[in-house]
């Protein structure tokens, strides 16, 4: 089992704003809520506190199994759980006015645009270790809320401070799961 916590995470305003665009349905940002996103982005990217735990397991040791998009020839899976903590949603709760009007979609964005950031760190670290056994890995794959039972059962969340609820969710909010399958490299035939 591999725990990571605190890893450097960037705010990307830029990114941020695609995606509060999204939410809002607009096709350009006013320049107001522009300046409510570097704002938001300053204070809030204080309080996110990436964590990651994951594991890889060969295909023969592992005691669960995700029949998610499983490829073909795979030898070993990763799991993980991430999250960013719950100090982002604390803040909120305690200033959401900080920002303006659209604090709840500017929070949201930074959230999902943090968890994507520590998903390519993660994939990073295994694409390595996987590189290290002429493997490659899959897609990501997001586990769905009703395989986070599974997930629990191989891979110690609590040490990141996420315990699953009653309902199948993760708390902290900002937390979710997926794994990675590793796939063997093919070997290339000498002419």
């Amino acid at each position: 089992m591999r725990k990571i916590k605190n890893f450097k995470i960037n705010i990307r305003p830029r990114e941020i704003s695609r995606i509060l665009r999204k939410l809002l349905n607009v096709p350009d940002l006013s320049i107001d809520i522009e300046e409510s996103v570097q704002r938001a982005c300053f204070f809030y990217g204080k309080c996110i506190k990436p964590a990651v735990v994951y594991e890889t397991f060969s295909k023969e040791s592992m005691i669960c199994s995700f029949d998610i998009d499983t490829p073909n020839k795979w030898i070993a899976v990763s799991p993980y759980v991430l999250t960013i903590g719950n100090s982002l949603q604390e803040e909120f709760d305690n200033k959401q006015d900080i920002v303006g009007e659209y604090t709840t979609q500017i929070v949201a964005a930074i959230s999902a645009d943090t968890l994507e950031q520590s998903k390519n760190f993660v994939q990073k670290l295994i694409t390595s270790e996987a590189s290290n056994e002429n493997c490659e890995l899959s897609r990501h794959v997001d586990l769905p809320n009703n395989l986070y039972q599974d997930i629990c059962k191989v891979l110690p969340i609590e040490k990141i401070n996420v315990i699953l609820s009653e309902d199948g969710k993760f708390e902290p909010a900002y937390s979710t799961a997926g794994l990675f399958y590793w796939i063997p490299l093919k070997k290339r035939s000498k002419k």
